[in-house]
């Protein structure tokens, strides 16, 4: 029979491993989750920013957007709101920060 303490000696071993594999598992599924994340806006911002290279003031972006939307273009319309709905932070390379929360708010 095994002495009390190679018994708590081989459980806290046990529980050790599972808690080490719970956390590889957590880091892992984050990791992933922020992959897909930036591959998923990956698309619709380069459909986004060609489609807008030729305005250069937020006003004229916003504007343009507004057609979209006004129009159904589907493939920019779905493009901005894949990009607000996963990661608005992608918008700051071509718009203020305010003009993407109007942008975000045009989509509802």
């Amino acid at each position: 029979m095994l002495s009390q303490k190679k018994i708590l000696c081989y459980s806290l071993i046990s529980i050790s491993g599972w808690l080490f594999a719970t956390y590889l598992i957590f880091i892992h599924l984050n990791n992933d989750r922020d992959f897909i994340n930036d591959k998923i806006t990956v698309n619709a911002y380069n459909i986004v920013s060609q489609s807008l290279q030729n305005k250069k003031s937020d006003q004229e972006i916003i504007e343009q957007i507004q057609f979209w939307f006004a129009n159904d273009w589907t493939a920019q319309t779905g493009s901005v709101t894949t990009i607000c709905d996963n990661d608005r932070d992608k918008l700051k390379q071509i718009l203020s920060d305010s003009a993407i929360v109007t942008i975000c708010r045009l989509r509802i």
